[in-house]
């Protein structure tokens, strides 16, 4: 009911870039578009960089007071936006050591439930204000790469490193952390011989 509710009036507002749990979108498009914009940087004899980012448990890292106020911002019922935060701080834990005993009952501050069919929104409208970067972004949920396209490398990675730190700087103020592990670094040239060659020429 909620998830119906709300479900135009978030969809309206999210980049066109995000395309998670989305009617109509799915992550073959995503794929699809990033292999049709390198192609394209081929065709332009230019050299493509991609950046393929990986959240640390996103879903469950997610900052409630930051939700609320993007909530506030996306959503014009206000009783709605209260009825969904008052449901995620009704969830609590107890820890449990290998001896039995237990910890005292806390309280959540963070996450949104998985599994539920309201999260992958409520994710959505937590990262649907990501920064302005040269680089494009193609997003599917907590999944997110940018690809930036130069006719050198030496622009291309200094491209690419200045639109990493614009969204490492959005990251750590939303309290989302970036798996360095886990994220990857792409290069891509229409010759591998070439490629190469320039490389080592630099």
């Amino acid at each position: 009911m909620v998830h119906s509710r709300i479900e135009p009036v978030v969809d309206s507002q999210l980049p066109r870039e995000q395309a998670g749990f989305r009617r109509g979108r799915s992550t073959a498009d995503q794929v699809t578009l990033l292999c049709q914009d390198i192609e394209d940087s081929f065709q332009d004899n230019e050299k493509a960089g991609v950046v393929y980012l990986d959240l640390t448990a996103a879903y469950d890292t997610v900052w409630h007071r930051g939700l609320h106020l993007k909530l506030l911002r996306t959503i014009p019922d206000r009783h709605m936006v209260k009825f969904i935060m008052e449901t995620l701080s009704n969830r609590s834990f107890i820890l449990q050591t290998s001896s039995g005993q237990c910890s005292r009952l806390r309280r959540l501050k963070n996450g949104v439930p998985q599994g539920s069919v309201l999260s992958p929104m409520l994710f959505n409208v937590y990262i649907h204000d990501l920064p302005d970067t040269a680089s494009r972004k193609y997003g599917y949920a907590d999944d997110l790469a940018i690809m930036l396209s130069q006719p050198t490398w030496k622009a291309m990675e200094e491209g690419l490193n200045e639109d990493m730190a614009t969204l490492v700087a959005y990251l750590r103020r939303w309290r989302l952390q970036l798996s360095v592990g886990k994220s990857v670094a792409a290069a891509y040239h229409l010759s591998t011989r070439e490629a190469r060659r320039e490389r080592v020429a630099r």
